[in-house]
């Protein structure tokens, strides 16, 4: 019933991450992986990172954190900054967390409150404290004209 859902509503992805999740839980990570199999054909083959991060614990529970990790770098999107996160996810679970600390610091515009998590876990307070008073810019999405005081909407 949840794969029928799925493939019928391509906006609501919490559904492949509860079928994902329920098959974790039973022991089944190949079912949950031929699921996302079968909705990736469906939505053209292709997964982009936001579809594809879901499948990261099923291969680490199928084949292992390091060929999970493996996959994850070799997807296209797998060395992005959004993609750190859920990489750093997966080496604090399998109690990488130095490791996962150091895919965090290559991407600035990571997360900075899971980094500060990680090196908490660590001990490293003091760092962590300075990791959360560091200041991230994000540019704005749509940037106010030169001369304008019209809001960017």
């Amino acid at each position: 019933m949840m794969r029928v859902q799925a493939d019928a509503r391509k906006g609501d992805d919490w559904i492949l991450h509860t079928l994902s999740d329920l098959c974790l839980a039973q022991g089944r990570p190949e079912t949950g992986l031929a699921h996302l199999d079968a909705i990736a054909a469906a939505r053209g083959g292709e997964e982009d990172w936001e579809l594809y991060w879901i499948r990261l614990p099923l291969i680490a529970a199928r084949d292992g954190v390091d060929e999970a990790l493996a996959q994850a770098r070799s997807h296209p999107e797998g060395d992005s900054w959004y993609a750190a996160s859920h990489i750093a996810e997966l080496l604090a679970g399998a109690r990488r967390t130095e490791e996962a600390v150091a895919v965090l610091r290559r991407h600035p515009r990571a997360d900075r409150s899971d980094l500060a998590g990680y090196l908490i876990d660590l001990g490293r307070i003091e760092e962590a404290v300075a990791v959360l008073h560091q200041a991230t810019p994000r540019p704005l999405k749509h940037p106010i004209p030169a001369g304008s005081d019209d809001p960017p909407f």
